[in-house]
């Protein structure tokens, strides 16, 4: 039997594509099949759902996300720019910060709630509140560290007037 070239182009261009998605799938970032990703994802609420139609690409997170596509990078940009303008608008007006009530259900707590624009020592308490067992490290965000991950290490990374620049998170 002899295949004709448009018939080995067919099938190679096949393996290619199913190799392609296969690697997709695996993203961290939880991205199904059809190019959706599972309701599981670890942002913060107040950022609400990421975006459902998301580009095939493979590229590095901002903010310790992991790895996804650029529509999702761009997505986590834009939240995280809202949240440091947000908490920029709060200094700036000299409101005081209040800590959340832990007994109180209406008012969300970490990891929920956002922490950027507090103090590093702020930021500890709140999660020190959430959950004591954890060892909170407060770093320079251009601090050398490891990369193993931890269930019960939070790395809190300040800027230089001490202020938290990424949302905690645990590992």
């Amino acid at each position: 039997m002899r295949l004709s070239n448009s018939t080995i182009v067919i099938v190679l261009a096949t393996i290619i594509a199913t190799s392609t998605t296969a690697a997709f799938v695996d993203a961290e970032v939880n991205i199904q099949p059809d190019g959706t990703m599972s309701s599981d994802s670890s942002f913060p609420a107040h950022w609400g759902q990421p975006p459902m139609g998301q580009t095939r690409d493979y590229v590095v997170l901002p903010g310790s996300y992991g790895r996804g596509s650029s529509t999702l990078k761009h997505w986590i940009e834009e939240k995280m720019a809202e949240d440091a303008a947000a908490a920029a608008a709060t200094a700036d007006a000299g409101t005081e910060r209040r800590f959340a009530d832990p007994s109180s259900s209406s008012s969300p707590s970490w990891p929920e709630k956002s922490l950027i624009g507090m103090t590093g020592e702020e930021a500890t308490q709140e999660i020190n509140i959430a959950d004591p067992t954890l060892e909170v490290q407060i770093l320079d965000e251009d601090a050398m560290m490891t990369m193993d991950y931890r269930e019960d290490r939070v790395r809190i990374f300040v800027n230089a007037d001490g202020k938290v620049v990424n949302q905690p998170h645990k590992g």
